[in-house]
């Protein structure tokens, strides 16, 4: 490994132990005075889950160089780590705050909205990785356009949609399997926008708009079903099946629908 391979390993090394450690000894410390918090157990295990996504992509789809070699597999777990827990710590932003949420308040419908987040950060990271390149810097440069994307279109709608006071404060369950399915379908779109061999930043960004401006009629979409959706004086509570699973579905078909209709990188 280079100097800088070593370095950006110990860096993403460091965040990954700061983040995680920290996350893994909440749930363990944190108490409601006896009570279980619905989703402790969910949004534990949850990023192993996230982990596997990873490893599967690194190994069947990254380059070369990487899929054969257990260093560097390594090497891009560790980033991807480190990457995710970044993610973890800045989800209060977005207006849901694992710890504050799931494990102090026992607010089960904030739990598929971290476990979507956490997912399509995941494949916003691995799509990243798909396709051959000169080094983890593009890996980077990739997975933060695809992560800024998604971000910024989270934030964007909730501010058009109040997602996260429905989800935090009234606790709908629905709201927060639509919002977890459509971060995923989001970060599946992405990922798969910034996959393919490197020719240059130019080049990147420019098949990332023309594979991935769907995600935009998506969230466009998901503003229309959440206003509508969304709960209300005279409706306080919907029902699951139909405004939670069907949306959530919905969103999720379809973006695995256009990924497969694109095909591998």
């Amino acid at each position: 490994m280079s100097g800088d391979e070593v370095f950006a390993l110990l860096l993403a090394g460091g965040l990954a132990l700061w983040t995680w450690v920290g996350w893994y000894l909440s749930t363990v410390s944190v108490s409601r005075l006896g009570a279980p918090a619905p989703g402790k157990a969910t949004i534990s295990w949850w990023p192993l889950v996230c982990a596997v996504v990873l490893f599967a992509v690194l190994k069947t789809a990254s380059s070369f160089d990487v899929r054969d070699d257990v260093v560097y597999l390594i090497f891009y777990m560790v980033l991807g780590a480190g990457w995710l827990g970044v993610t973890l710590k800045l989800l209060p932003v977005a207006g849901i705050s694992p710890r504050d949420d799931i494990l102090e308040r026992g607010n089960g419908a904030a739990v598929p909205a971290v476990a979507g987040a956490l997912l399509g950060f995941t494949l916003c990271f691995a799509g990243a990785n798909v396709g051959d390149g000169p080094g983890w810097w593009v890996v980077v440069f990739s997975a933060l356009t695809a992560s800024a994307t998604l971000a910024a279109l989270w934030l964007l709608f909730d501010r058009w949609t109040g997602v996260s006071e429905t989800i935090t404060v009234e606790r709908d369950a629905a709201a927060g399997l639509r919002l977890g399915a459509l971060l995923t379908a989001a970060g599946l779109i992405l990922g798969r926008a910034v996959a393919g061999d490197w020719v240059s930043a130019i080049a990147t960004w420019r098949d990332f708009v023309a594979f991935g401006w769907p995600v935009v009629v998506l969230f466009a979409t998901a503003t229309i079903v959440e206003r509508s959706l969304r709960p209300t004086p005279d409706n306080p509570s919907r029902r699951l099946a139909t405004a939670g699973i069907a949306p959530a579905a919905l969103f999720l078909a379809a973006a695995i629908a256009y990924v497969v209709r694109l095909g591998v990188a």
